[in-house]
C-alpha cells in the first residue's frame, strides 16, 4: 500500500510538473488580463514593472510585449521591382549593413516574370544594395541561379558573412518546366500548369540547406557545402533554416521542426540536431515556419516566423508570431502570450500606409528583423502577395501570385519618421553613418 500511495504522489508531481513548470506545455491562448511576474511574462522584450505590467523596449508594445510597433508603410520601401517594366517577383529579403553603412539584402528572385507559384523550377539568389538612408533597394548580381531559394545572411564576430540557402546546384527543385511569364504572375506563362505551384511528386529527389561564406557582402563567396546529412530523412524539402552564430564560433539554428547545433559554424560535420522544438502547443498551430532568429543585448534569444491558416484571420489565422528563450535550447522556447490585440500576431498581414488606407495582404511571409550598427532592431522584412483574385495555395487560374518584398520600419528606431524633421535625420538620434 504504502508503495502505490508513493508511485501515486510521483505521478501527481509529474502531471503538476507538465501543467504547471514546463515551458513547452503552457497554455498562452489568453484572452483575458494578467499581470506580469518577471522578464518572461513579459517575452523577454520588456521589464515587469512595480504595478506588474510590461514595460516594453523600443519596437514592441502589447500587455506582454508580443507585437511589433511598426510605422505606417510607404510605396517603394523594399524591392517591388514587379511594379516596374522588368515585373519581377521577390519572396522576402535577409538585410544587413556594412561597415560603411550601405544596406545589403539577399532575396529570392522569380525570373522569368513569374509568380510565387513557380518558385521551385523559377527561384534564385539575387544580392541588391541600398544607400542613402531609405529603403528602396536595387538589384545587383546573381549569386546562385535556379534553383536557389529563401537565403538568410548573418555575421561573425570577426565580420565574417555566412549565407544559408535552399539550393539545388543541379538544377531545377521539380521535374516540370521553367516557365515563362509576362507580368509577374504565373498564370501567364506559356507553357501548361505555370499557374500552380509544381505537384508534390514531381520534385527533385535532393534539394536541401546549404552553407557559404565570404569576406565581403560582394562576394565572393565559397563553394556551397550540403547540409543534407545533419538528418538524411529530410528530402526535397525547404527547411527554412535560420542561425545565430556565437561569438566562440558555435551556431544555433531553427528549423521548421527542430533545433540544430553546430560546434564550429564552418566545419559542416560539426552540425547536428538537438531535437524538436516546442511550438506546438499554441491551439495545434505550427509556429516555426519561415523563422528568423536572433540574440538581443541581454543575450536572450528570440525568433519571428508566420503560421495559421492562409488567408485567414484571428488567433489561428495566418500571421506572425514571436518565441524566445533564454537559452535557445530545445524544451526552452515560448510562444509570446496571446490576445485579442492585433488577432494574437507579432504583426498581421493588414498594414497601414502613410499616403493610402490600410492594405491587407494573402499572404505575408519569410519575416526578417532588420538592425543597426549598433544591433537595435530597425525594420522589419517580409514577402507579400499584394492581391490575388482567389483563394487558396494555388488558386483559380486567375489568381495574381506577383510577390514582393516589403520593409516597414520600427517605431523609436534610428529609421523611425520622428526621428526626422523637414527629411532631415535630427541631430543625436540615430548614427548618421548609417545614412550616407
Amino acid at each position: 500500500m504504502r508503495q502505490f500511495l508513493l508511485s501515486l504522489s510521483i505521478s501527481i508531481l509529474l502531471l503538476l510538473w507538465v501543467i504547471v513548470l514546463s515551458p513547452t506545455r503552457r497554455n498562452y491562448h489568453i484572452e483575458s488580463s494578467y499581470d506580469c511576474r518577471n522578464r518572461l511574462d513579459c517575452s523577454l522584450n520588456g521589464k515587469c514593472n512595480a504595478s506588474r505590467e510590461c514595460e516594453c523596449n523600443v519596437g514592441w508594445t502589447g500587455s506582454y510585449c508580443q507585437m511589433l510597433d511598426l510605422e505606417p508603410a510607404y510605396n517603394g520601401s523594399g524591392l517591388q521591382s514587379h511594379l516596374y517594366n522588368n515585373r519581377t517577383s521577390s519572396w522576402g529579403g535577409s538585410v544587413l549593413v556594412d561597415d560603411e553603412g550601405v544596406w545589403h539584402m539577399w532575396y529570392s528572385e522569380i525570373t522569368h516574370h513569374c509568380g510565387i507559384h513557380r518558385w521551385l523550377t523559377n527561384s534564385q539568389v539575387v544580392h541588391a544594395i541600398s544607400r542613402g538612408g531609405s529603403w528602396n533597394f536595387t538589384p545587383q548580381e546573381v549569386l546562385f541561379p535556379i534553383f536557389a531559394h529563401e537565403p538568410i545572411v548573418t555575421r561573425t564576430s570577426d565580420g565574417m558573412y555566412v549565407m544559408y540557402l535552399t539550393l539545388n546546384p543541379n538544377g531545377k527543385a521539380a521535374d516540370e518546366p521553367t516557365c515563362h511569364c509576362k507580368d509577374g504572375n504565373s498564370n501567364s506563362g506559356r507553357e501548361n500548369g505555370c499557374a500552380y505551384e509544381p505537384s508534390g511528386s514531381s520534385k527533385k529527389e535532393w534539394y536541401n540547406s546549404y552553407m557559404t561564406y565570404s569576406e565581403s557582402p560582394y562576394g565572393p563567396w565559397s563553394i556551397p557545402q550540403s547540409l543534407g546529412h545533419v538528418d538524411p530523412s529530410i528530402k526535397n524539402c525547404d527547411l527554412n533554416l535560420s542561425p545565430v552564430i556565437h561569438a566562440n564560433g558555435s551556431a544555433l539554428f531553427w528549423t521548421r521542426w527542430n533545433i540544430w547545433y553546430a560546434d564550429d559554424w564552418k566545419n559542416v560535420s560539426s552540425y547536428r540536431d538537438l531535437g524538436p522544438a516546442p511550438d506546438f502547443d499554441h491551439n495545434s498551430t505550427w509556429e516555426g515556419e519561415d523563422p528568423s532568429m536572433w540574440i538581443d543585448q541581454n543575450g536572450h534569444y528570440h525568433i519571428i516566423s508566420h503560421n495559421g491558416a492562409r488567408g485567414q484571420f484571428g488567433l489561428d489565422g495566418d500571421c506572425g508570431r514571436h518565441l524566445f528563450s533564454i537559452s535557445g535550447l530545445p524544451g526552452t522556447w515560448r510562444l509570446s502570450y496571446q490576445s485579442s490585440e492585433l488577432g494574437g500576431c507579432a504583426y498581421s498581414r493588414n498594414v497601414s500606409w502613410r499616403d493610402t488606407k490600410n492594405h491587407t495582404f494573402y499572404r505575408r511571409e519569410r519575416p526578417h528583423l532588420i538592425f543597426n550598427q549598433d544591433g537595435d532592431p530597425v525594420a522589419l522584412s517580409t514577402a507579400v502577395i499584394d492581391d490575388p483574385s482567389g483563394p487558396g495555395e494555388n488558386g483559380p487560374e486567375g489568381q495574381r501570385d506577383a510577390s514582393y518584398t516589403l520593409i516597414q520600419t520600427i517605431r523609436g528606431s534610428s529609421f523611425s519618421e520622428t526621428n526626422y524633421e523637414n527629411g532631415v535625420l535630427k541631430n543625436g538620434l540615430a548614427d548618421q553613418k548609417q545614412m550616407d
